[in-house]
């Protein structure tokens, strides 16, 4: 009978490309404790000397929310982590109109705000507001007995927040902007959403609200709506003599992307993904990308067919989605997610910026790692994202050793229950710092995640 030890050498066997360390029979054992076998499954890690080691890693994978990564960086590319949105509130007489710029972040928090912010400036009341294409609001709320008519998928999609989305993919409309707009500014008819209200000022900060100027007290809001509607252009556009113009710029694009990587938002990475022209825009910016990364790389990568992409990104988020009535989903391999976890590392540092801006840093955090990585050993030493679905496990980042910093990934192919995969995927992230000298933690503090960070002007 075969010794455990020539049964981890023979796993080993053909399932990396150049030289197989000593150390990675650490791994295999890893895979063997928790009854996984390595031939399915992809990880991979950076050495000393930015070289990928480890067990398959050039097969092709499933990405799952691992995606939000490479979404990151193209956003960090593409749109600049400082870049914003802005939000234009035109006022004439009792009329507003809202222009838009693709905030996909007009939710519960930030319409309050909204609403605070015009009856600071001395409006209660609004005959027609109107909004435009680029203005959408995905809010939560309690579904009224008079939408009980609407489908149990329609009532879902209603009392989903946009900042906690982490179910299917979702496209905003018109009329659902308009019902959200008239269900939040009207406050004639606020019903169970004074109890929102109340929650909402009881769960911020305090000195956010002070230096929001956000009305704290039902008695002090007050605001009248009698029609909302959507307008494809300005109506003031000809009059700027009699308007007054209110602008919201939002937080910078960071926050958002690190929002969205600590909660694993799936709303946030596909509207992003969209604003950067989605999958075929997407196919554009990284076919030369993967070209400078592995040159001729379909001599090395497993199991694609021909003619097939190294990677492809249907969605932002990682979600599955369909083409041509059959699912989808992103893929590509362990070593290519590493190494462009490594480019959105060193892109960062060009600009004199940090991944641990964009990226949760678990044990600090919390979001997906809420109950993981977060020991008193393992805390801030590392960034990473989680991927889940229903055949996918995965984990992917950089970690702090004491002799360097290391990027890896962890994609398990599976079905079923995923624990014995992510006690797996903790080991062997673990496995790499000690390989590697040891934990080093780096200087982090949490901050409290607010839509809004000044006054509109």
């Amino acid at each position: 009978m075969m010794s455990k030890a020539l049964i981890l050498a023979s796993l080993l066997t053909g399932l990396t490309i150049g030289t197989v360390s000593a150390d990675q029979s650490k791994y295999a054992q890893i895979y063997d404790d928790y009854d996984l076998t390595p031939k399915y499954h992809g990880f991979c890690y950076t050495d000393d000397k930015g070289e990928i080691k480890g067990l398959n890693p050039h097969r092709r994978v499933r990405l799952a929310s691992v995606s939000k990564l490479i979404t990151t960086l193209w956003a960090t590319e593409k749109m600049g982590i400082d870049s914003h949105y802005t939000t234009k509130f035109y006022h004439h007489d009792n009329d507003i109109h809202i222009e838009g710029d693709g905030d996909m972040l007009n939710t519960k928090r930030k319409l309050f705000f909204f609403l605070s912010q015009l009856n600071n400036l001395g409006i209660q009341e609004i005959d027609t507001l109107s909004f435009n294409k680029d203005f959408f609001a995905f809010t939560g709320h309690v579904v009224e007995k008079k939408d009980r008519s609407l489908s149990y998928a329609t009532q879902m999609k209603v009392v989903t927040g946009a900042e906690g989305y982490v179910g299917w993919i979702f496209n905003t409309s018109k009329e659902r902007t308009a019902m959200n707009l008239k269900y939040f500014f009207n406050t004639d008819t606020w019903e169970k959403m004074q109890e929102a209200y109340k929650a909402f000022i009881n769960e911020t900060p305090k000195e956010i609200i002070e230096k929001l100027q956000i009305k704290t007290s039902l008695d002090e809001i007050s605001l009248k709506v009698k029609k909302v509607e959507y307008k494809d252009e300005n109506p003031f556009k000809d009059m700027p003599e009699a308007l007054k113009t209110y602008t919201h710029i939002s937080p910078e694009l960071a926050r958002y992307l690190k929002y969205m990587n600590i909660k694993s938002n799936n709303f946030i990475a596909d509207q992003v993904f969209d604003q950067l022209g989605g999958e075929k825009e997407f196919d554009k910016y990284i076919t030369p990308v993967i070209e400078e990364i592995y040159p001729e790389y379909e001599k090395t990568r497993k199991e694609f067919d021909k003619g097939e992409s190294t990677i492809k990104l249907f969605t932002g988020s990682g979600l599955n989605t369909k083409r041509n009535k059959k699912r989808v989903d992103n893929y590509s391999t362990c070593a290519v997610v590493v190494k462009l976890i490594e480019r959105l590392d060193l892109k960062l540092k060009e600009i004199e910026r940090h991944i641990k801006e964009v990226v949760a840093v678990p044990g600090s955090d919390g979001g997906t790692f809420k109950k993981r990585l977060n020991t008193p050993r393992l805390t801030n030493t590392m960034v990473a994202k989680t991927g889940t679905l229903f055949h996918t496990s995965a984990l992917a980042g950089k970690v702090y050793s004491q002799k360097g910093e290391h990027f890896f990934g962890v994609f398990h192919q599976l079905r079923g229950w995923k624990g014995n995969a992510k006690m797996a995927q903790n080991e062997l992230v673990s496995q790499i710092i000690d390989e590697y000298g040891g934990p080093k933690k780096i200087e982090y503090a949490n901050e409290f995640f607010f839509p809004v960070d000044q006054l509109m002007k």
